[in-house]
This record gives C-alpha cells, structure tokens and sequence, in this order.
C-alpha cells in the first residue's frame, strides 16, 4: 500500500541502507529515490514510498538488530515492541509495556520515545519519557500533548531503561529524568547518550568504567528543547525541533511560586489555545569523552534559525556521512551531508512520490 510521508518522527535505516520512516503509526519503506520536483523544490528527491506496517500505536523511534531485519522500536502508547520486516506479513510483536521492578511491585511504560541496540551486549537501551499517557484524537494519538502537559507540571518521571532479550528482562538504568526522550550508544558501548528535552540539555549514561552506573550531563544550555539522539564513529547527534518559545524564558524568569501557579493555568488551557513551538530548526554535533572524562563539547552546529529550509526536526538517524533528519511536522525527509560545506549544500529533501502529485 503507497503512502504518503506524513510526520516521519524517525528515519530508521538497515544494513543494506534500505530507508524506513516511522510515521503516525505507519513504519514505510522508500524505495527508488531519484531527482524530482516538489512542492516547488526543483532539488528535492522523489521516492516511492510503501506501508510495510502498520501498528495501532504510535512508533517513535526505531534501530535494526544488526545483520538482521528486525526492527525494535518505542511505541509512544504501546511500549517497547519488535517487528521482522524479513517475513511477508510482518507483525508486531509487543515485548513490554510493563514491567517488574526489584521490589516486586510492577511498573507500566507509559510513554516508550526512543530506542538504541547495543553492538556488544545486544541489550535494547530505551527511554520513557514521562508518566502522562497520550491521548487518542480520532484514529491517531496526540503524543504532543502529552509532552505539553509534562513541561507544564515540571515533575521529572522520565526514565532511562534497558531491556536483556536473552532474560526476557526490563530493568532501570536512570530516573528523574524531565522528560527523557533521545536514546543513543556509542559504538563501543561505553555510554549512552540521553537527550532531556525540557531541561535542553544532553546527558550521558555511563555502562563502564570507574563512573558505571553515573547519569552526568554532557552538554547543557543549548538554545532550544532536544529531542532524538544518535551516535556514529566519532560524533553524537541530536536535533533541536523548537527554539526556547518567549513565554518559556518569561516563566524561567517568575518566582518558582508564580511560575507554578501560571503553569498550572496553561495546562487547563484548550488545546487549541495551547502555547505552539517556534519555527526552527537544528541539529547539535558533539563529542564526548571516554570512560575516564565528563563532559562533552560541541563540534558543529547547524541550525536553519527560521525554519525556512527544514524545522520541528525531531529525529536524527547517522547513516554512511549523512544525517537522515525526520519530524512530526513534514511530510519529507532532510538529508543533511556531512563531507558538504553546510553553507554551500543546505539539506536536501525527500518526497514521497505520492505529496508530489498531490
């Protein structure tokens, strides 16, 4: 079945580069990409796009078992779940949407937002990212929302989790967390990196060393809210949908009783009238130091300030020298060259062949 690319979140590639988006409940699979026109975009790549699944959830993040086609993927409403694209009629398996913790009482993710595998171990890294359930709104759901209400209420339920295949086992690895979103491991599996969207900052998990156990940040004070996360060879990467909104700097800037008060009136609001995000668009590079240093720095920085080529990026997928950038907003897919001047090759996009004839 064709589809059109509305709001891939995530860009989740195999190990033959095949290209799947993970798009309001739909995982689609776009195949023969060559030169086009869209939407007035004379240097926009055109591609024939197929619904391989469809889930009754709402899929945000993905990654590949390597060497494989299985695909694990967070699912806003359902929780960690797994699928195998090799078969002809994949089905979605769901592997936890519960679990028990170490005294016995028993914990629902309420809100699974990303996924990394780990190249060593195989252990499944995600994250839930708060415990305010998402809202059906006729036959999809409104994850927005719900992250919405989150920063209104400003308490940090977010979680860094990891799930053992062999044990069949889900435990913790961090909490208190406001709002845990982007998951990430570096290839030799020495740390994660988790992006906090509502403090707008990076932290780092760290899985050895004299540190194992710690969750430090990593880069703080970025200009705007993070969200997905990605690690290749040498760099980390996470987009940055939105800048800070003023009505976000002027509630930083009230007394916390105030702020609290005001924030507590916002999230009675219609959803209608709610606070929108600002209209922009980048994406962060960073470096991070092994298992004997904290802290990371900042490598490059790429941002389209006004949105005008690319904005609300909410996934970032590294792939062979690219960034693959997703969002709930678009109906297209940036594709951002790293070995490019980004002054000189701004990124260039991908349609689905059926917005073009649209």
């Amino acid at each position: 079945k064709t589809a059109v690319l509305d709001g891939p979140e995530t860009i989740v590639l195999d190990d033959e580069s095949n290209i799947y988006a993970l798009a309001k409940g739909n995982i689609i699979k776009l195949t023969n990409l060559g030169p086009g026109t869209s939407s007035g975009d004379s240097g926009a790549i055109l591609a024939d796009t197929t619904v391989v699944a469809k889930t009754v959830g709402f899929p945000l993040g993905g990654k590949f078992v390597s060497g494989t086609k299985i695909m694990y993927f967070a699912d806003a409403v359902l929780g960690l779940c797994r699928i195998d694209l090799s078969k002809e009629n994949p089905k979605v398996e769901l592997i936890a949407s519960q679990f028990e913790l170490d005294d016995g009482t028993i914990s629902k993710i309420n809100y699974a937002d990303d996924v990394d595998i780990g190249s060593k171990s195989g252990m499944v890294y995600f994250s839930d990212a708060t415990d305010i359930v998402s809202e059906q709104e006729g036959k999809t759901w409104d994850v927005l929302h719900g992250y919405l209400l989150d920063f209104m209420r400003s308490k940090r339920t977010g979680r860094l989790l990891r799930y053992d295949p062999v044990r069949n086992k889900v435990e913790v690895l961090a909490s208190n967390i406001w709002f845990a979103n982007g998951v990430a491991v570096n290839e030799e599996e020495t740390f994660l990196m988790i992006s906090e969207t509502s403090m707008g900052r990076l932290l780092k998990f760290n899985l050895v060393g004299p540190d194992q156990g710690k969750l430090e940040i990593l880069v703080d004070g970025l200009p705007g809210f993070v969200d997905g996360a990605d690690c290749s060879k040498a760099y980390c990467y996470a987009p940055l949908p939105s800048s800070c909104p003023p009505i976000v700097r002027l509630l930083n800037s009230l007394p916390p009783s105030i702020e609290a008060w005001l924030k507590t009136l916002m999230m009675m609001l219609p959803k209608a009238v709610s606070p929108k995000a600002t209209k922009y668009g980048g994406v962060v590079e960073v470096t991070v130091g092994d298992e004997s240093s904290s802290g990371g720095s900042i490598t490059r920085f790429f941002q389209d300030p006004s949105g005008e080529c690319i904005h609300g990026i909410t996934g970032v997928t590294s792939h062979d020298g690219k960034l693959y950038l997703g969002s709930l907003e678009n109906n297209f897919i940036g594709v951002l060259d790293l070995d490019a001047p980004f002054d000189e090759s701004p990124p260039f996009l991908i349609f689905s062949n059926e917005t073009a004839q649209q």
